[in-house]
């Protein structure tokens, strides 16, 4: 790893200023939506060997286009909501910044990938997470969630889980869709979608959708525009070769992280930021021989990205001084794998990754009039991983994975993580075990390694070690209920020394809970579905909670298909009392609440459906961050069409 710093020397300002910018599913969708034909199959992102979900070991859900086309969340941190083991903080609308835990873990915790292509940026002050808000939720057929170190798999990024999203695919007929939505308080949503075959073996899709989030809170601002688009072709003989590409313009405002928001800012001016993502990619699969498959992908991801902020007045903790930057991040990736069936029942996996990431910031500090600090630095890292993955089904009841991984950060120490997981059908395969062991890393971010203020060079990686155990059991043919208990251990988490001024590995974190998720098919018109997770957190050597993260949450859905014209999607959020703090503040631990959201669509012929969404139906007034009034009730009305 090359590393060019702009300064060599760390500068005295507020501790808690460079703090501060350091720091700052229901299982019944569960199916393929693309079409059934070859090219066209389910990626699940838990493993490389295994295309059906009943089979991995992992703890894991698929979000598909049912359940978002009958939510129509405005946004996919909603969607992403009542899933399981997940918890999300948004703080306002979706100009601020917005996290999201998996299993307690640190945003930047999670890999996240858009059509298998990761998206996470390591040159921003959070150390590698991903911004949500610029998801369009026009675009995505799927949303595939993997809880639990995914390092040997995936490489650095993937301690707590993985997030990839599933752009949608081809159509087996031509048609045009449209899409308008218009809300209260100034929201209003277009896109536009062309899909179709081509030839016998081929199809393709081609999106536009511009959003407008409106004034739904003071402060808070959303814009976005966004273009995306795919090619597939194949043929059942086994080939295929697929070209995916995405582009999205945001910008946005909200009051400074910290400040207490739009009910404690003292200084009332507002952060502004903007960002650009580009990505595009191939990839294919091509039979080798009747047992043996090779898989090639070469992908792009570039994000830039800009913001300026007034900073945050002095309160209980001290301020923090006006600051800003530009930010670029180019990153290559390309992969190859075989896949081998190598006997009945085992089947294995290997393969080799790379990538190369380059990352600059262009930044400044203005700690008094006439008195600024540039924070600039330029950075590139380049990664090369090989790993094996086997799966062994012995008999039909038994499922055995196992994983190992080996990454060589050009430069640093290489990583080797491993992973084992077992699945055991019983009781005639009404009864479901699983179980799962795994490690997981992360490579310093960029801004923790180079920024030329609270940068340190010498960082090491951030590590978890997980273990969960889970048990599916079939009541009858209609009602589940699963139970995952789970526990990891992260160490070596980067933190700001204040005493050494600079970053340093020194954290540790302890997570352990418990998923619960009920699912019940009433009949053939209505089901009922339910999850609840509780969450236990200890840092090492501090009495201090962890921002944002509750100790409980659950939810109820309901789907109804009243007739052929009607449908009608319910879902009921309560989440327990959360620690956050806020320079105007401290510390404060923030009331529990319940949120209710619904929508109900009319299905007005084949080609035609009118849907009202009402957001925060029971207008409750909550807070998921200090000062950061939550969205009140919103309808909306959406027209769809396609001809």
């Amino acid at each position: 790893m090359t590393t060019t710093i702009s300064r060599s020397r760390y500068f005295g300002v507020s501790a808690c200023s460079l703090a501060a910018a350091f720091l700052a599913a229901s299982p019944m969708y569960a199916t393929a939506t693309e079409s059934d034909s070859p090219v066209d199959v389910i990626v699940v992102t838990g493993s490389r060997v295994s295309d059906q979900l009943t089979e991995l070991s992992n703890s894991t859900n698929v979000i598909g286009l049912a359940q978002i086309e009958a939510q129509n969340h405005s946004n996919v941190l909603d969607l992403l909501r009542n899933s399981p083991g997940i918890m999300v903080s948004q703080p306002g609308g979706r100009g601020g910044v917005a996290n999201l835990f998996v299993r307690g873990g640190e945003p930047n915790f999670t890999m996240v990938m858009i059509d298998g292509i990761r998206v996470n940026d390591p040159n921003n002050t959070r150390g590698g997470s991903f911004d949500f808000s610029t998801l369009n939720m026009q675009d995505i057929e799927r949303i595939e969630i993997v809880r639990g170190p995914q390092s040997a798999i995936y490489g650095s990024d993937a301690l707590s889980g993985v997030v990839n999203i599933i752009s949608k695919g081809r159509a087996e007929t031509l048609g045009v869709g449209l899409n308008a939505e218009v809300g209260e308080e100034g929201f209003e949503r277009y896109a536009v979608d062309v899909a179709g075959p081509i030839g016998e073996n081929g199809g393709f899709s081609l999106r536009a959708a511009t959003v407008d989030d409106g004034d739904i809170t003071e402060g808070n601002s959303y814009t976005s525009d966004s273009v995306s688009g795919k090619l597939i072709f194949g043929s059942e003989d086994g080939w295929s070769l697929r070209a995916f590409g995405r582009y999205s313009d945001n910008e946005g405002t909200s009051f400074p992280e910290d400040s207490g928001g739009a009910e404690l800012a003292v200084m009332r001016l507002l952060d502004v930021k903007s960002s650009e993502d580009v990505s595009f990619g191939v990839a294919g699969s091509l039979p080798l021989a009747s047992n043996w498959t090779l898989n090639v992908a070469a992908n792009q991801y570039d994000h830039d990205d800009s913001y300026a902020s007034p900073g945050v007045a002095p309160g209980v903790r001290d301020g923090v001084p006006p600051n800003g930057a530009e930010s670029s991040l180019d990153r290559s990736s390309m992969s190859a794998n075989v896949v081998a069936d190598i006997s009945n029942g085992f089947r294995a996996t290997f393969g080799i990754d790379y990538y190369d990431e380059q990352g600059s910031s262009d930044g400044y500090v203005d700690f008094a009039p006439g008195f600024s600090i540039p924070t600039m630095f330029e950075i590139e890292r380049n990664v090369t991983g090989v790993f094996a993955e086997v799966r062994y089904q012995p008999v039909q009841s038994v499922t055995l994975l196992a994983s190992l991984r080996n990454d060589d950060p050009d430069g640093e120490t290489g990583e080797t993580t491993a992973k084992l997981g077992g699945l055991f059908e019983f009781n005639g395969g009404r009864s479901i075990l699983r179980a799962n062991w795994g490690e997981g890393f992360k490579l310093p971010s960029f801004y923790a390694l180079a920024n030329p203020l609270v940068g340190n060079p010498d960082l090491k990686s951030e590590r978890s070690d997980s273990a969960d155990i889970g048990i599916t059991q079939h009541i009858n043919d209609r009602m589940a209920v699963t139970l995952t208990l789970y526990r990891s251990v992260f160490e070596d988490l980067i933190d700001f020394d204040f005493d050494l001024f600079t970053n340093v590995n020194r954290t540790e974190v302890t997570a352990q809970g418990a998923e619960l998720q009920f699912e019940y098919q009433l009949n053939d018109a209505l089901h009922l579905s339910a999850e609840a997770m509780y969450l236990d957190l200890d840092v090492k050597d501090s009495d201090t909670p962890l921002r944002q993260r509750p100790d409980w949450r659950g939810s109820v859905s309901m789907l109804w298909d009243i007739n052929n014209s009607w449908r009608w999607h319910a879902s009921w959020m309560l989440q327990g009392e959360t620690f956050d703090s806020s320079i105007p503040t401290g510390g404060l631990m923030l009331d529990g609440y319940n949120r209710l959201d619904t929508a109900l669509t009319w299905l007005a012929g084949n080609s035609l459906n009118v849907q009202l969404s009402v957001d925060n139906l029971l207008d409750e007034n909550y807070a998921e961050a200090i000062g950061f009034p939550a969205a009140s009730r919103r309808a909306r009305v959406a027209v769809r069409y396609r001809f």
